[in-house]
This record gives C-alpha cells, sequence and structure tokens, in this order.
C-alpha cells in the first residue's frame, strides 16, 4: 500500500501575492507538516473571440507563475516537503528541455521534484506555442519515453516521430533514481489506460465529486490489473477545493480515502477574481484539517 500523504497546492490562478506571501505560505504548510505541495501549468489563456469560444474557470487574463521556475524557487524556501506539478501540459513541451529541468529540480531539491503531466486542453495554448492540438496523444507517449531516456541512459540515444537524440549527453541526472516520478492526470477511458500503462501514479480531477471519484479509482484498478501491475503500489491523489466547513471537509476526505486515495488534502481555495483568501487564512484552514481530520484518515 502506498503511504497515505497529505498535501495542499499553492494557488497558482488567480494568484496576486507577492513573493513574500507566497514564501510565507510553502514555509508554513511545510511548518504545520504536510508531506508535499502541488502546482498548476499553464503557459498562456485564450481570452474570447467570436470564432473562439474560451471555456473553463480560468481564461484571458489570469495570473499564473510559470511552474518549473517557481517550484525550482520553491525547492529553495524549503527542506522537505516534495514539490509537484499538478499538471504540466508535457505535449505542448520540448521533451528534451523538460527532462533537463526536471532533472534540475531534483538536484536542487535533494531528490523532492514529481514531475505530474497531463495532454492538456486548451487548444489555442497549443497553437501559440506551435503545436498541432490533434498530435496530443501520440506526442505525451513519445516525450514520456524521452524523459526516461534522459534521465538514465549516458549517453543519450532516442529515435522517435518528433524527437532524435543521436550520442548526447545530459549531466547531472537527477539525484532520484531514474528520475522524478511521473503522476498522471487525465480522466479519460485513454489517459486512464495510459497512466496505468506508464505512469507512478494518478492524479484525479479537482472537480470530481465522491461518485466520480469511485468510478475513476475501480476504472483505473482495472486497468492496472490489466497491464499486470500492483494497484497496492500505485498512489492516488486528489486534492478537493477547500472548504471552509471542517465537518464538510472531514466527510469529504474520509470517503476519499474510504475509495482508495493515498494523497490526499486541500486544494486551491477558489477560482475567483475577487475576494482571494489571504495567506494566513488559507494556511489556518489547512492547519486545521492536518490536524482535526488528518490523524483520523492516516489511522
Amino acid at each position: 500500500m502506498p503511504r497515505m500523504e497529505f498535501g495542499a497546492q499553492i494557488p497558482a490562478w488567480h494568484w496576486h501575492w507577492d513573493v513574500s506571501e507566497v514564501r510565507d505560505w510553502v514555509q508554513g504548510v511545510e511548518a504545520i507538516g504536510l508531506d508535499f505541495v502541488s502546482m498548476a501549468d499553464h503557459v498562456s489563456f485564450a481570452y474570447e473571440l467570436s470564432d473562439r469560444p474560451t471555456r473553463g474557470p480560468y481564461q484571458d487574463d489570469v495570473h499564473q507563475h510559470e511552474v518549473l521556475i517557481t517550484l525550482a524557487w520553491v525547492a529553495a524556501q524549503t527542506s522537505r516537503v516534495a514539490l509537484q506539478t499538478n499538471v504540466l501540459v508535457l505535449p505542448q513541451r520540448e521533451p528534451v528541455l523538460v527532462a533537463k529541468q526536471a532533472a534540475e529540480i531534483d538536484v536542487l531539491s535533494g531528490g523532492r521534484f514529481r514531475l505530474g503531466i497531463g495532454v492538456g486542453w486548451q487548444e489555442p495554448e497549443f497553437e501559440a506555442l506551435g503545436v498541432p492540438f490533434r498530435q496530443r496523444p501520440s506526442r505525451m507517449e513519445e516525450a514520456i519515453h524521452v524523459l526516461r531516456a534522459c534521465w538514465t541512459e549516458e549517453p543519450v540515444n532516442f529515435e522517435g516521430r518528433y524527437t532524435t537524440i543521436r550520442e548526447m549527453s545530459m549531466l547531472p541526472k537527477p539525484v532520484t533514481p531514474g528520475g522524478p516520478p511521473l503522476l498522471f492526470g487525465g480522466f479519460s477511458d485513454a489517459a486512464l489506460d495510459r497512466a496505468a500503462r506508464l505512469g507512478d501514479g494518478w492524479i484525479a480531477p479537482v472537480q470530481s465529486d465522491i461518485d466520480h471519484l469511485i468510478g475513476f479509482t475501480e476504472q483505473i484498478r482495472a486497468a492496472l490489473e490489466r497491464h499486470a501491475r500492483e494497484a497496492e503500489e500505485f498512489p492516488i491523489q486528489w486534492l478537493p477545493p477547500l472548504d471552509t466547513d471542517i465537518e464538510s471537509t472531514r466527510r469529504t476526505l474520509t470517503a476519499a480515502r474510504d475509495a482508495g486515495i493515498t494523497r490526499i488534502g486541500i486544494g486551491m481555495p477558489n477560482y475567483d477574481r475577487e475576494g482571494a483568501i489571504a495567506v494566513d487564512d488559507y494556511l489556518r484552514h489547512i492547519e486545521s484539517a492536518w490536524r482535526e481530520i488528518w490523524p483520523e484518515l492516516r489511522g
């Protein structure tokens, strides 16, 4: 059984905190005792046009800090807590560069980095980065193999549809043997199967309710069995949005634990542009859940 862990999400969307507030937050959750922090990824967001409707809770002029650079900085502000992307849109990024950046964060953090990855959903973002949107699945599959080749081989060689590497060096290698764990997001049939086949864990969508969560966990366990992998060694993560009602939080997290979630905690507190929660208030709610709920879940 994977070790039970408690974590929280750095509020990357609509994030108007200054640098000192971000530092106070990450150091605060480490001091509370949390096991990991995660952070979302987008390079850009689309403004709505007459021929391009936007969707989702985040669009147009959203503040979104770059995830890999930010987590490298967070590594220097902390000493123990694990650092995770949740999730990096891998197909729209050049995989050799991602391998280098991820290895560097792993080295700088002393092996605390986890690379959460997903195929993405925002077509205009892919267009802006010069990557065909419909190639997401095939680019994702290939990029996973590129990452692991760069982390484990010396010299590195790879021959693929999108990437060719011939007798190249990439040093230093990650501190973590084999490279940072690859945790997969996504909840389509194809995404769940890919996670079970190639991943080191799965990240459930924040928006899931408990019924959906149970269905997803059952589906991924079936996929793990299909690929002859041990479900008991495969971590599943879910960070539902912050609920300031401690009893409601207790019911939600207990149900998630009973559904088989082994990495659990508090997601981003709000998706609103107005009334963003203060650092101290966010930390206070996290600490309440840690002290009042986590011992029950872990026990």
